[in-house]
């Protein structure tokens, strides 16, 4: 059986976040956009867990009381921030892809993540933090991690048809082996707790990685 035969990808967005309603005068926006900025570097300074609603409306110059009219709990805003965040991430590490010259393709893509990954490893690290104990936030990384998934898949179908990817290639399993390679070498990189890894520049690990990702999916011939 051909193995481009293949259903299309499914992909279901996490649910939506339970949140009041946005705020409509300048105020109230500029409000609301402290206390995501006072959680965002609270969370990552001391972890989700460390954090207490005081805590960010004290940074944000705010009474404790005025945080729900903006958030319905902590947990919201950690999950806002996550998912505005990972849709920021999902359009910022992209490269066009090249039927020329595949590699170059692999290798800046690969390097814009682990560059944003290492600016935002604390944020990374508050979604490792969640995802064992909050089934929707683990819900955020996996759309994230399909979202992923699914473009380097079509990449590689794109390659088949341009000639550049080997014809016998099973793109949906690939694409979620070479997804994983960048994925889960970017925490052991920046995350405590993960041992230690290369301490080489990016720019050589993206290389290398590329190296290893294309020469397993290239046509030989």
């Amino acid at each position: 059986m051909d193995r481009r035969q293949k259903s299309p990808p499914s992909l279901q967005p996490p649910p939506a976040l339970p949140t009041p309603p946005r705020p409509t005068t300048p105020k109230g926006r500029e409000t609301r956009a402290r206390l995501l900025a006072s959680a965002r570097h609270l969370f990552g300074e001391r972890g989700y867990g460390l954090v207490r609603v005081s805590d960010i409306t004290d940074a944000a110059g705010i009474s404790a009381g005025a945080f729900y009219r903006y958030f319905e709990d902590r947990r919201t805003l950690m999950l806002e921030l996550l998912a505005v965040f990972h849709e920021d991430v999902y359009r910022s590490v992209s490269a066009p892809w090249d039927p020329d010259d595949p590699r170059a393709s692999v290798e800046a893509t690969t390097l814009a993540y682990l560059e944003l990954y290492g600016e935002n490893h604390d944020l990374f690290g508050i979604l490792i933090e969640l995802a064992p104990s909050d089934p929707q936030g683990a819900e955020i990384g996996l759309y994230a991690r399909r979202r992923f998934h699914i473009r380097i898949e079509h990449s590689l179908d794109r390659g088949i048809r341009e000639g550049t990817i080997r014809p016998d290639l099973d793109t949906r399993a690939a694409a979620e082996l070479l997804g994983s390679m960048t994925e889960f070498y970017a925490p052991q990189r920046f995350n405590p707790g993960y041992g230690s890894t290369s301490t080489a520049p990016l720019a050589s690990i993206a290389q290398t990685l590329a190296d290893v990702w294309t020469d397993g999916v290239t046509r030989r011939d």
